[in-house]
């Protein structure tokens, strides 16, 4: 059984790459045959430099920077070879097929998870590191920079990104600020682009929507989770409104770009570079989607395991497993999701949205929230190794059952087929008998596969229809060897012209055909004897002989109706034959 392994982090516990290595673990514990292939998620935060970087086998350089309190860090840039990225890759990034991509992750050197709770507090963060990342992404000369922004730690409108990068944030006594931490902005007077350093296109992988200011703004909707006590929020957002005023004098033509749909994602930090580089917006989630080639891994899987540590709205706004289980639904694949928790709403969301998806949780209500994050490993794995053991057998059931299945319609099909030429019986059959040799060691006539009984039936039905009775059989044989054809089935195909059916079948041929030339300018005369108004009283035998005038009709009637009846059977057979996989097959693959 195929099981695709595709976990996002469990903020606080596992990371992405973690999460799914427990659960390859579990399947590898069990006694099952679990063929399961992992693919660690990212939604621009954790992970987000790694992930992309090692799955185009790029190069990671390490780097120092500082972090959201200002102090040095040790962190890590991804670069890769844009020629190496997939075609449709490129095309959401708007590369061109040369030079190379710097990958930067925002959460390595100023994430909010690697922030103690008493230590966060927006006030006292600052996005100087990813700066300083840009500025060393820069010496490798990429054609363009990928910037993942989830997971951070800061609301500084990319202040420190922009000092960092060269602007000088100038006081009320003339002095620079190099740690402008928004505890300080009420003592700025001035900002001063001048000796800025040059970037390239600076591509923000982001898929939230919210604009810098208001009631859903980076303040309003985000800083509350980064430690800011609510009574400062309006304080705050008063803030952000008098160091626009700055970023307005220093570059007055970008200010509106505050009203963007993701100006206010990460603190601002889009917004903030934006004001003084070419910054693109890409939605995270197609980008991952794409990156990762998740719509074929779901196709190749026949269950896929996802998860992250909270499952609740804002996993619907294009996080990666919930855009997994659009994925999964979408091509008719079991899924199971995996978190930490889920909220009532989001759960019964997900059960009616996706009908093949079941819900766990690693949640121990008995336990506090610490304990329950310290559990979650081994819970991991725990549960994974029970869930997947119950799919394991539950698949093996299924295949006994549908290898029963398969034996009797086998049997049906071989008690259809005893009166037809076999390969154990050929010997015996009228005309066969004489090349029974040949056919013995022609495998293909014996082949059931869909193009040896598309041929015959094709073929079989054709020559049926011709008016060649006495010599259907030797066609028919000869047929089946030039063209790879099923033989007991284009044999079986001769029995539709016998002598119950013959009469009107040579009849219907002689009209068809003396239509089919007529239009052509062929004129033919009618057979007296084919007339309805022939008097039988007046029957000689020469006239009898006359009949073979009718042959060519016939023959070009046959060739007609046999052409566009050998055709619909053949169409038929497709249609038939993807409709019992799709109905019968598929399920038991699920």
């Amino acid at each position: 059984m195929q099981v695709l392994a595709a976990f996002d982090k469990f903020k606080d516990s596992l990371t992405a790459h973690d999460a799914c290595e427990l659960v390859k673990q579990a399947a590898d514990e069990l006694d099952q045959d679990l063929d399961l292939v992992t693919c660690p998620l990212t939604d621009g935060g954790e992970g987000f430099a790694p992930i992309l970087t090692n799955h185009f086998h790029g190069m990671v350089f390490k780097t120092s920077a500082r972090n959201s309190f200002g102090y040095s860090k040790d962190v890590q840039i991804g670069i890769v070879d844009i020629v190496r990225l997939s075609e449709g890759v490129r095309a959401i990034l708007g590369l061109k097929n040369e030079g190379k991509l710097a990958i930067v992750e925002m959460a390595s050197i100023c994430g909010l998870a690697e922030i103690h709770d008493d230590q966060r507090n927006p006030w006292n963060t600052s996005t100087l590191g990813v700066g300083d990342l840009l500025v060393y992404a820069k010496t490798f000369n990429p054609q363009a920079i990928l910037l993942g922004i989830g997971g951070s730690s800061t609301n500084d409108v990319g202040l420190g990104a922009l000092v960092s990068l060269g602007l000088k944030a100038v006081n009320f006594k003339g002095d620079v600020i190099t740690l402008p931490f928004p505890r300080k902005w009420d003592q700025l007077s001035s900002l001063d682009p001048s000796g800025m350093e040059a970037l390239p296109r600076i591509l923000v992988a982001c898929d939230v929507d919210n604009r810098l200011l208001g009631p859903e703004g980076s303040t309003f909707h985000f800083a509350g989770q980064k430690g800011l006590p609510e009574n400062e929020f309006v304080k705050f957002e008063d803030s952000i409104k008098d160091l626009l005023k700055l970023y307005e004098k220093a570059c007055p033509q970008t200010i509106h770009k505050a009203d963007f749909a993701g100006s206010g994602a990460a603190g601002g930090i889009a917004f903030g570079l934006s004001v003084f580089y070419d910054v693109q917006f890409i939605r995270g989630a197609e980008l991952v989607s794409q990156w990762l080639g998740l719509d074929s891994m779901v196709s190749r899987s026949n269950l896929v395991v996802t998860g992250e540590g909270r499952f609740d709205r804002t996993s619907f706004k294009g996080k990666g497993p919930f855009e997994i289980l659009k994925i999964a639904n979408k091509k008719n694949k079991e899924s199971l999701l995996i978190c930490g928790s889920i909220d009532p709403s989001s759960r019964k969301e997900i059960l009616d949205s996706f009908p093949l998806c079941r819900i766990e949780t690693l949640e121990d209500s008995s336990l506090s929230l610490e304990e329950n994050l310290r559990a979650a490993p081994n819970a991991l794995k725990s549960l994974s190794k029970k869930v997947l053991g119950e799919k394991a057998e539950s698949r093996l059931g299924s295949i006994l059952k549908e290898t029963d299945n398969r034996y009797k319609r086998i049997r049906r099909l071989k008690k259809f087929l005893r009166p037809l030429p076999r390969r154990s019986n050929i010997h015996k059959y009228p005309i066969l008998k004489w090349f029974a040799e040949t056919a013995y060691k022609r495998s293909y006539l014996w082949s059931f596969r869909g193009k040896e009984i598309q041929r015959a039936l094709f073929w079989g039905i054709w020559i049926a229809l011709l008016p060649i009775v006495g010599i259907q059989m030797l066609v028919v044989f000869f047929l089946a060897l030039c063209t790879r054809s099923n033989l007991p089935l284009i044999v079986a195909l001769q029995w539709i012209s016998n002598p119950f059916t013959m009469g009107p079948i040579y009849f219907a041929d002689y009209k068809i055909g003396k239509v089919f030339l007529e239009l052509l300018g062929v004129n033919i005369e009618m057979n007296n004897l084919l007339s309805p108004q022939y008097d039988w009283s007046k029957f000689s035998f020469k006239e009898l002989l006359r009949i073979m005038d009718a042959f060519p009709p016939m023959f070009v009637g046959g060739s007609v109706l046999g052409i566009s009846l050998g055709v619909t059977a053949v169409f038929l057979y497709k249609f038939f034959s993807k409709f019992y996989k799709q109905s019968y097959v598929s399920p038991q693959a699920n």
